[in-house]
């Protein structure tokens, strides 16, 4: 069972971190959780396109 972390300086408390940028996200926050993986809403462009880079067609190719 993982706890929060609760940052002493400011009282936040931190209930992930994003595995694309490692930035962290606090209580309260929305984020996207898919297969273990945590992506934050800033992260979500990012992570879509390295999900379907392998189904990236060039126009007139079939």
């Amino acid at each position: 069972m993982r706890f929060p972390i609760v940052k002493e300086e400011d009282g936040e408390c931190i209930v992930a971190v994003c595995h694309l940028c490692g930035g962290e996200i606090c209580a309260g926050e929305e984020y996207y959780q898919r297969d273990g993986e945590i992506i934050c809403r800033m992260c979500l462009e990012d992570y879509a396109r390295r999900c379907m880079a392998p189904f990236l067609v060039e126009g007139g190719e079939e």
